[in-house]
């Protein structure tokens, strides 16, 4: 049922957007087009909308009124039907959102007389008399979320019913089911006051209140997803909801790993194209190594039109840059989403092209996932813990720390799979890597920790930073950090703000949430004490003036392991900053553990470096995906319009055996050198390349 999961393909979100109130709405509705032109794109699985955001019907339901444009015409199930035949698997999709019930929304937190939030002015065909056809004008662009303690809970299990029944569809979409931030509504201010004991609620009640809250949130959250998949199992079909990008959200938003059991595949909007902090071009390659961390298929969505419009392309390089980073992660379905045909059911033909091309550039090459695995040497760790309840909720601290190391590693060709620390229970999840990583994982589970004391004794080394394990799984402080021993400190205290680091020619300035610990083993850099009265310019760099008691970096060994710890949120710094001296401490610090680079790159920054293995046939894989444009972080005002080939690309690894044959794919390689050591050179880097590595045999 779900092999279709498991291979590379392309996925088409066929956004089907019309308003409440709309005379073009479904004018030109032709389902033999439509499905001509979906086809025509060289799509394998198609998301169709059987609903939309305002919970409107697309097909004749009983129980969500129908758009009255279509006049009694089943769209979906026209549109579905006509798919199938021509071999394509069929997502169904509705939404969470809506716009008939006032009274179900969502009330953050300080909006409580908030008058956007209350009836909009129904629609021309709405019914005043009928509540589940009080149909609202809502304008384009605006949500009505509805909180997820509301009767939405239950109109939504009951629609996703109606349509599983009727149309059987190969997997079923839940979208937009997040509620980001702190709801106040009837049907969540009654267990508020019961958690915050007062009647009173403020941000300062729910802080003080935190673990009990976010559980709360998260349970409800996560049972809404469970009551629906298990319906949508039951029928034989896929859950394919929309699960986002954990690593870029709060928990407030209620995405938990509870949502995981209910999750059939891991879909994702690349959240590099919304331009939200903690994202850049690397965003979607880390956020498919996530994908694979939690253990799900993976499908990665690109918005497909530029940010200020919503029918028009995106340009061929926006489309290469994404596709070339899915192909070097091992991402499954990728293709587009965002509003892509106009309301009359008509799309731009720019748009069908491109999406065509995107497809193609994403397909060539699809022999090389064929089961596929990172065989990536260093592992960066995840967890849920840290992320569910360090800082409660009121900073994305945890997520600046991981993203700065994800986003540096790549930067510096440091193959890497992310690590969820909630499923390693033994050494033995860590046997294979040189070396792990753990970003201010702060909040960890005894298991896990007991993990990695094992993996340190048996010879592995481990890199920490910041205030790793100094709280229980549940976020309370320990009296000793759980991996204390392991890294050779004792923890005195903390004080947040500017600083400087011992180096070789002048101290260097830092800044961020420094650990005053005391070491048992080696101190590598010294912490250098700055002017109390602060940087004449009221920035982060007062003078420094002398060394202090406490060490910056540190080395310990711990049975045949080693250990490397630094003493503040460096990754933070270097992903808030991108200062090359910080990057150039972070790649000393994992240098000086690792006895040697899985891959020795010559290369620019912008290049990524991944390795994979096909073990049936014995084949190692270098994946190389170029994202060297002319806009690095590319805004509303500067749209990738070409990626620069890269020249004379160098990469030396260990011979993955005595006799190899060394070829490449969408690229030329050169054999510069072969014997225990393989030096291998790429004249020119386009988009996309692939330098296959495999027995001499098996190649003729």
């Amino acid at each position: 049922m779900t092999q279709w999961l498991n291979r590379r393909g392309r996925l088409y979100w066929y956004d089907q957007y019309a308003l409440n109130d709309q005379a073009v709405a479904f004018a030109k509705y032709d389902p033999d087009r439509i499905a001509d032109e979906l086809a025509a794109t060289g799509a394998d699985v198609i998301a169709l909308y059987a609903a939309i955001q305002f919970s409107v019907a697309y097909y004749p339901s009983q129980i969500w009124p129908q758009h009255p444009n279509l006049h009694g015409r089943d769209y979906f199930g026209e549109v579905l039907e006509r798919l199938r035949r021509r071999g394509k698997k069929v997502i169904a999709y509705i939404n969470w959102l809506e716009s008939r019930h006032p009274e179900w929304n969502m009330i953050p937190l300080g909006r409580e007389n908030d008058p956007t939030l209350k009836e909009m002015p129904l629609a021309a065909w709405a019914d005043p008399a009928d509540p589940e056809r009080r149909v609202q004008n809502v304008p384009g662009g605006q949500w009505r979320v509805p909180c997820i303690n509301s009767p939405r809970r239950d109109q939504v299990i009951a629609v996703a019913c109606e349509i599983l029944d009727r149309y059987h569809p190969d997997a079923f979409h839940l979208d937009m089911f997040v509620n980001d931030g702190i709801c106040v509504c009837p049907y969540c201010k009654p267990t508020l006051e019961r958690i915050c004991a007062q009647t009173d609620i403020t941000r300062e009640a729910i802080a003080a209140h935190w673990r009990e809250y976010i559980d709360w949130k998260c349970e409800r959250s996560a049972s809404l997803l469970a009551d629906l998949s298990r319906e949508v199992r039951a029928r034989g079909v896929v859950a394919a909801h929309n699960a986002f990008a954990p690593m870029s959200l709060s928990p407030n938003f209620g995405v938990d790993e509870q949502w995981l059991d209910s999750l059939d595949m891991f879909l994702s909007e690349c959240f590099d194209a919304f331009l939200v902090p903690s994202t850049d071009l690397n965003a979607t390659s880390i956020n498919v190594r996530w994908q694979h961390a939690v253990g799900k298929p993976s499908a990665i969505l690109r918005t497909s039109a530029q940010i200020h419009y919503s029918h028009w392309p995106l340009t061929e390089a926006q489309w290469q840059v994404c596709g070339a980073a899915c192909k070097a992660n091992g991402a499954k379905l990728f293709g587009p989403c965002g509003v892509g045909a106009y309301p009359d059911t008509t799309s731009s033909k720019h748009l069908l092209e491109s999406v065509k091309k995107g497809f193609d550039f994403y397909m060539k090459d699809a022999d090389l996932d064929e089961a596929a695995t990172s065989a990536a040497k260093i592992a960066l760790v995840f967890s849920w813990a840290t992320r569910k309840y360090h800082g409660n909720g009121q900073d994305m601290r945890w997520c600046e720390e991981f993203a700065g190391w994800a986003r540096l590693l790549i930067e510096e060709h440091l193959p890497y799979n992310i690590v969820v620390a909630e499923r390693v229970v033994s050494a033995a999840d860590l046997a294979c890597y040189d070396l792990v990583i753990l970003p201010n994982s702060a909040t960890l589970d005894a298991i896990f920790c007991q993990a990695v004391r094992d993996y340190a004794a048996q010879g592995g080394l481990v890199l920490a930073t910041a205030e790793t394990s100094c709280f229980d799984r549940k976020g309370n402080l320990l009296p000793t950090p759980g991996l204390a021993d392991v890294l050779g400190i004792t923890r005195v205290g903390a004080v947040e703000g500017p600083f400087a680091i011992e180096r070789s020619i002048e101290p260097e300035p830092a800044s961020g949430l420094f650990q005053q610990v005391r070491s048992r083993g080696k101190v590598l850099v010294r912490h250098i004490a700055v002017d109390p009265a602060g940087s004449v310019a009221g920035t982060k760099d007062p003078m420094p003036l002398a060394p202090s008691e406490w060490p910056v970096v540190t080395a310990n060994g711990f049975g045949r392991g080693r250990s490397a710890y630094i003493a503040f949120d460096i990754g933070r710094f270097f992903e808030l900053h991108g200062d090359t001296h910080i990057g150039k401490l972070i790649v000393e610090t994992v240098d000086a553990l690792l006895p040697s680079r899985q891959v020795t790159v010559t290369a620019p920054r912008t290049v990524e470096v991944t390795v994979w293995r096909q073990e049936a046939l014995n084949r190692t894989i270098i994946h190389l995906a170029n994202r060297t444009v002319a806009w690095t972080l590319p805004t509303d005002a500067r749209q990738i319009a070409e990626i620069l080939p890269v020249h004379d690309i160098e990469l030396c690894l260990e011979a993955p055996g005595a006799a190899v044959r060394v070829s490449g794919r969408d690229v030329a390689v050169e054999v510069c050198e072969q014997g225990l050591r393989l030096a291998l050179r790429v004249p020119r880097l386009e988009a996309y390349g692939a330098v296959v590595i495999e027995p001499e045999e098996a190649a003729r």
